[in-house]
C-alpha cells in the first residue's frame, strides 16, 4: 500500500511541474508580447535628434500628444507647481512678434529591457492662463511587471546552477515640451524649471 502511495505521489508531482513549467513559458510569451519591444537606442535617437536639429516636423505624429496655441502679450511667466518638475522645455524663438505662442507636447518615454512602458506613465501637461504657464509634478507612475527569462522548476533534479541576469538597460523621459515664442518675448521662469533655449 505505501509503494501504491509513494508512485501516485510522485507521479501527481511529476505532473505539477510539468504543468507549471509549461504555464510559466506561455505566462512569458504573452506577457512579452503585451509589450512592444523597442530597441532603446533607437528610440533615443528618433526622439533626440529632431528636437537636436530643431527640426519637430520629422518626428513620428504618433509620439505627439498635442499641438496647442496661446496667445501672448510682452511677457511669459514660466512656474513650477511642485519640486519635482521633470519635463523637458525647450523655447525656441520666431522671428516675428506675432503674440501667438506655438506649443508641442510630446509624449514620455519608458524602456525597460528592451520593453516599452510608456504608455503606462502618468503625466501632466502645462496649465496656461493669460500670460502665464504652470509646469505640474507629474503624478507617482507604479508598474507591477513580472516576466521569467526561464523556468527553473525542474531545476532541483539536476545539479546545474541558477544563473540569472538581472541587469536590464533602461531610457525613461518625462513629457517634452516645445514653445516656439515670438522673437522679443520676455520670459521670466522658476528657478525649479530646466529649460533648454534654442539660439541660432
Amino acid at each position: 500500500m505505501n509503494k501504491k502511495w509513494t508512485y501516485v505521489f510522485l507521479a501527481t508531482y511529476a505532473a505539477i511541474l510539468i504543468i507549471a513549467t509549461i504555464s510559466l513559458e506561455l505566462i512569458d510569451t504573452d506577457a512579452l508580447n503585451d509589450h512592444p519591444k523597442v530597441e532603446s537606442n533607437e528610440v533615443s535617437y528618433v526622439l533626440d535628434a529632431p528636437l537636436q536639429k530643431e527640426n519637430l516636423d520629422s518626428i513620428d505624429a504618433a509620439e505627439i500628444f498635442d499641438k496647442r496655441t496661446h496667445p501672448v502679450r510682452d511677457t511669459l511667466r514660466m512656474t513650477a507647481q511642485g519640486n519635482d518638475i521633470n519635463s523637458t522645455i525647450i523655447v525656441e524663438r520666431k522671428n516675428e512678434n506675432d503674440g501667438v505662442i506655438d506649443e508641442t507636447i510630446i509624449k514620455p518615454l519608458l524602456v525597460i529591457g528592451g520593453v516599452d512602458f510608456s504608455d503606462q506613465l502618468n503625466y501632466k501637461i502645462p496649465e496656461w492662463t493669460a500670460d502665464s504657464v504652470t509646469f505640474l509634478q507629474p503624478p507617482l507612475t507604479e508598474i507591477t511587471y513580472s516576466f521569467y527569462r526561464e523556468a527553473y522548476l525542474l531545476s532541483q533534479f539536476t545539479h546545474a546552477s541558477e544563473q540569472r541576469n538581472l541587469s536590464y538597460s533602461k531610457l525613461d523621459r518625462q513629457i517634452t515640451i516645445h514653445l516656439l515664442v515670438p522673437k522679443d518675448l520676455i520670459i521670466a521662469a522658476d528657478d525649479q524649471l530646466h529649460i533648454n533655449y534654442i539660439t541660432e
